[in-house]
């Protein structure tokens, strides 16, 4: 008698899914101030998850300042590992106590003026504030693109114009504290700037808690001050914008990681400060068209599309740090509140 063996016909549905291995869960890694469309955050935390299976949190805390404020507030409880911010507020975080110190592999490719000697902060990318344009917007309303700041106080450019506000952004606040310089300030007298910041309100201007990239690419504003890549990166994909150089000059604003004091996920907060120097991270920095602290990881095709800056005014970090909390005061009394430039300058003994 002739045996059969008759199989089991599974349907095809389930033959799919019945045995398939359930993928493993990422492992989240709080970093605040992760903010996805800023210098590329977003596909450098989808890279680094394919990577490793581990994902920093992206739009925690976002903003320097409210980064800050939040590890101040979490001293006994620490709710996150790391935190990215303009150095300025790196030097004050270590101040407050707030960060601890670690060298990340390839530190030695960071500028000695970008990094703590003590481990407590370090430069990733820095990135020059510039002017961004709407070449439709503008063309619309038969206004010739702007020049330079001082073009931006016309009547012609009124409530065209929209920049971070300086109390959130740490970009931003670079800004506030560089444009003094651009315009003739000294250390001790803060005057030319938050004259400029004041008449640039004035003019109806606008000063975001927000990035203002969007706005530019969307033509909900005609005109931006903002970082190279808010301006650049629209218009890689398409949206009619240009960057201008203004002719004044230009300040560079220097980005960074810190470590957490306390944090959770030590190993692996230090793990990925370590991949952020290291040549993949690098490379996706500059495809944000914000430039990386190593030269050598930028495209060719990204270096061509940076604008060429000849007017870079240096700033003195540590003098920025210890000043820029006074003048994030008097930028709220004299901008926001329509204080007098000297006097409130005067009182904190910013006015020469």
């Amino acid at each position: 008698m002739q045996r059969r063996t008759f199989l089991a016909v599974i349907p095809a549905a389930v033959a799919g899914t019945a045995f398939r291995v359930p993928a493993m869960a990422e492992e989240v890694l709080p970093v605040y101030n992760l903010v996805g469309t800023f210098m590329n955050w977003n596909v450098i935390v989808d890279a680094y998850a394919r990577k490793t299976g581990v994902r920093p949190t992206l739009g925690l805390r976002s903003g320097s300042s409210p980064a800050l404020v939040a590890l101040k507030l979490e001293t006994r409880h620490p709710q996150a590992s790391a935190a990215y911010w303009s150095l300025d507020i790196a030097v004050d975080a270590k101040k407050e106590g707030v960060t601890v110190p670690y060298f990340p592999q390839g530190i030695d490719v960071v500028p000695t003026n970008l990094k703590d000697k003590d481990g407590h902060w370090w430069a990733i990318a820095s990135t020059n504030v510039i002017i961004g344009v709407n070449d439709k917007v503008l063309a619309e309303r038969g206004v010739k693109p702007p020049a330079s700041f001082a073009d931006l106080l016309k009547p012609e450019y009124k409530g065209l114009a929209a920049c971070m506000d300086p109390t959130w952004s740490g970009t931003a606040s670079v800004f506030m504290y560089g444009i003094n310089f651009v315009l003739g300030g000294t250390k001790t007298d803060f005057r030319p700037g938050m004259r400029w910041l004041k008449a640039f309100a004035a003019n109806g201007q606008q000063f975001r808690s927000e990035l203002v990239s969007p706005r530019l690419a969307l033509g909900d504003a005609a005109i931006t001050v903002d970082a190279e890549g808010g301006i650049l990166t629209p218009r890689a994909k398409g949206a009619p914008v240009s960057a201008v150089v203004p002719a004044e000059g230009v300040v560079s604003a220097a980005l960074g990681m810190s470590l957490a004091k306390g944090g959770p996920k030590r190993a692996e907060a230090e793990a990925f400060m370590d991949w952020l120097l290291g040549a993949e991270a690098q490379r996706l920095i500059a495809e944000g068209y914000f430039r990386p602290v190593r030269e050598d990881a930028i495209p060719a095709q990204v270096a061509q599309g940076l604008p060429r800056i000849d007017n870079l005014v240096s700033l003195d970090i540590p003098h920025q740090a210890t000043t820029v909390a006074t003048l994030k005061r008097a930028f709220v009394e004299i901008v926001m509140r329509d204080g007098d430039v000297d006097r409130v300058l005067g009182r904190h003994g910013l006015a020469g």
